[in-house]
């Protein structure tokens, strides 16, 4: 080869070397973009009411349900000053909101606690920690802080003052703070509880009663006692509170069994398995009124437990199924017990023995689902990949509350639990979901005959006086749980 016909070659090769490059670049580029979350953290505020979200702009607040925008707060980039946000907690629906920096560009440092007034639009109080900030909690009366592994308590005041010597914790571990009395002004002297992980022994858990703590006389010498709890034999994974400070929800590692336990005694209240394989549960939520338990894995299946077995219509139902032989018992559990009859016992198979949730559903993005329902079949590597996308997607569980309509004849008690929002993170997507019941009927034998869907309100209220004289109930319960909205934020 002559040597011109080598420096065409190389000058050739370069360039095609640099058109790889470029080419490389911008296509990680694109995914970079593509994959990076909408939003840098989502908390609901104590009752479920409110959501705020972390943008490396600011940060938005919106109202749960209705969804409506309450307030943008853009920071502006002067002197060089970022703008990320990483992290935002609310005080119920007042002014105060607290702010840890994050994002691409944090506006603080990781390690600084900001309280936002945003009635006058700046920073009130300022906290500064010797590690980084990874979780805050907010009431009228105080500030709790959790570190990388400790937890620290200030009183809410223009200038905090420390309550008491940082409490130990697992590096990692999971905690949770309920302020039950104090969610709607009316018990505004009350502290609260906080439950968190042992940081000796695996599995074990501390309820501490902050409602001990003086707040007036400055730094106590020594840390309150606690309620000590065994929840599991492994690690916990999340640890949550109820609204009304009863009850307290944890899970393992493992991600199989939760387990919900009596704050006051520390007494098994119930234990339900979310499934047989391994899981990460990201999220737990109670119900407003404690009824129910919403849990998510990163299998992104919703999972809906029923803690207290509804009896409201039983007296009726003995009545009127005196001389009647009408099937009311679940089918499915009823055939689970037969089952594990036949077992031995050495087997040591106790999931069959197991309460599972009442309704269940296998989450998928909905724009991808609108995607769909227009895509051609040679769209399905792209759709597999935004499956993909989604997977590694996390949400934040909120129940809504609405108003109960309350008649002489019926009970509120679950007029607002049957409804609740999620939030995501990366994809930045709203949805509202329903539980529902499915009304089979037991003497039809037509395959195709209608289902009646009644929501949990109208299913466990009380029949009227002539519903109960001339109608019998044909139907045996069934829940299920559907996507009535939603919207990309």
């Amino acid at each position: 080869m002559k040597s011109k016909d080598i420096r065409k070659y190389n000058t050739y090769k370069y360039f095609c070397k640099k058109i790889l490059y470029i080419y490389t670049y911008l296509v990680t580029a694109l995914l970079v973009v593509m994959t990076k979350d909408k939003f840098n953290d989502i908390a609901f505020n104590q009752d479920d009411s409110c959501f705020s979200v972390a943008t490396d702009e600011g940060f938005k607040i919106f109202n749960t349900f209705p969804l409506q925008n309450k307030l943008i707060q853009q920071f502006d980039e002067y002197q060089d000053k970022a703008r990320g946000i990483g992290k935002t907690r609310m005080l119920n629906r007042s002014n105060y909101i607290a702010l840890v920096g994050g994002g691409n560009d944090p506006r603080y440092p990781l390690n600084r606690l900001i309280i936002w007034d945003d009635l006058v639009g700046k920073e009130s109080i300022k906290l500064n920690f010797m590690s980084n900030v990874k979780d805050v909690y907010l009431s009228r009366c105080l500030i709790i802080v959790k570190l990388e592994s400790k937890i620290s308590i200030y009183s809410f005041g223009k200038i905090p003052i420390k309550l008491m010597d940082d409490i130990d914790i697992p590096v990692g571990s999971s905690i949770n703070y309920v302020n039950y009395t104090g969610q709607s002004g009316s018990g505004s002297n009350s502290n609260g509880l906080i439950c968190f992980e042992s940081n000796k022994y695996r599995g074990q858990i501390h309820v501490m009663n902050l409602n001990k703590l003086n707040t007036t006389n400055g730094k106590q010498d020594h840390i309150l006692p606690t309620m000590i709890i065994k929840a599991h034999k492994s690690d916990i994974q999340l640890i949550k509170l109820n609204h009304q400070g009863t009850m307290v929800a944890t899970c393992s590692k493992k991600g199989t069994l939760i387990r919900i336990m009596n704050v006051q005694n520390g007494t098994l209240i119930n234990e339900f398995r979310r499934g047989i394989e391994k899981a990460e549960i990201y999220d737990m939520e109670f119900s407003p009124r404690g009824s129910k338990l919403a849990v998510i894995s990163n299998k992104q299946t919703l999972h809906i437990f029923e803690i207290f077995n509804e009896r409201k219509n039983s007296d009726i139902n003995k009545r009127i199924n005196a001389n009647n032989d009408i099937q009311t018992e679940n089918v499915y559990n009823k055939n689970l017990q037969n089952l594990n009859s036949l077992i031995p016992k050495r087997w040591g198979i106790q999931y069959l023995d197991s309460v599972w949730s009442m309704c269940s559903i296998h989450l998928k993005n909905p724009i991808n689902n609108s995607h769909n329902n227009k895509a051609t079949s040679g769209s399905t590597a792209m759709n597999n990949g935004y499956d993909t996308q989604f997977a590694k997607d996390r949400c934040k569980i909120g129940w809504c509350r609405s108003t109960p309509i309350r008649t002489q004849d019926s009970d509120d008690s679950d007029s607002n639990e049957d409804s609740l929002v999620l939030v995501w993170k990366n994809s930045g997507i709203w949805e509202k979901y329903v539980i529902l019941e499915k009304n089979i009927s037991l003497n039809s034998t037509n395959k195709d005959n209608d289902v009646k869907y009644f929501s949990v309100g109208e299913s466990l209220g009380q029949p009227s006086v002539n519903n109960i004289r001339n109608e019998v109930p044909t139907h045996k319960k069934r829940w299920e749980i559907v996507r009535e909205a939603w919207r990309e934020l």
